[in-house]
């Protein structure tokens, strides 16, 4: 990776090893190209295709870096991330999770944190103690829940964003601009210890809606028609040709989220 002053750095991402992910390697290849210079691969509940994915863009010397991450799904559904680990987490209690991260030298963040359906904060208060960070911007959640995140900053948290992006169209919908101080590792943990002046930069967001949903139409007819499971891979591939067409020559126009004071 070519020297630079700064790094533009995607947080939150999914490859085809998520059950809900869709970005090959080809495609993160293309999208990140001359755009990216960290990408953090973060699927649920696994790290084999972070390992994967890192593994091929060492042999093609691609111009972006990969960070090992997953997001773990705990037991009462919500979700916490953890970056550069060395291997998969297993617990699934939000203490346990993080202690289980920072044992194998990894970096914690807290996705979506208010996000109605699986946000860590979306209903209680936790110990903060082993946790680096917080998602202030989500392209994924509503104005209101994004809104909420800004209650964290103060809270001794590194404010983040993340693009959560589950089709390759979806990436840079959310960038971190942080300092390079020389290494990925190295500039990583400067950023995630409020550490150096950074921006969080993020797609404009409109003040009504849910967020960027994954597949709108899908959730639109889900009441009404039910699609057999044995189709809903293939209408997952069908929805992913459709939206990355859609935006397969757009480069998301990105609005500042955060700045770090």
């Amino acid at each position: 990776m070519a020297a630079v002053e700064q790094l533009q750095v995607e947080l939150h991402c999914h490859t085809v090893y998520s059950h809900d992910g869709h970005i090959e390697f080809d495609e993160l290849e293309r999208a990140a190209k001359g755009k990216l210079d960290v990408v953090c691969i973060t699927d649920h509940d696994t790290i084999e295709g972070a390992r994967e994915f890192q593994k091929r863009s060492k042999v093609r010397n691609c111009d972006f870096e990969v960070v090992i991450g997953e997001e773990r799904t705990l037991a009462d559904g919500s979700h916490v991330i953890g970056l550069f680990l060395q291997h998969p987490i297993f617990s699934d209690t939000f203490e346990e999770v993080v202690r289980e991260i920072r044992e194998q030298g990894g970096l914690c963040n807290l996705p979506h944190p208010f996000r109605h359906r699986d946000g860590a904060l979306r209903s209680m208060q936790r110990p903060m103690e082993g946790v680096s960070g917080f998602e202030i911007f989500n392209p994924k959640c509503s104005l209101e829940e994004n809104q909420r995140s800004h209650t964290l900053c103060g809270s001794g948290l590194v404010a983040v964003g993340g693009s959560d992006a589950h089709y390759e169209s979806d990436l840079r919908e959310c960038v971190n601009v942080v300092p390079n101080i020389g290494d990925v590792r190295g500039s990583l943990e400067h950023f995630l210890q409020g550490r150096g002046r950074y921006q969080v930069l993020g797609i404009h967001q409109k003040n009504t809606g849910k967020g960027r949903q994954y597949a709108p139409l899908y959730y639109r007819l889900k009441p009404y028609v039910r699609v057999p499971r044995p189709l809903v891979p293939a209408a997952g591939r069908l929805y992913r040709v459709y939206r990355n067409s859609r935006s397969r020559w757009r480069t998301p126009e990105l609005e500042i989220k955060y700045v770090s004071e």
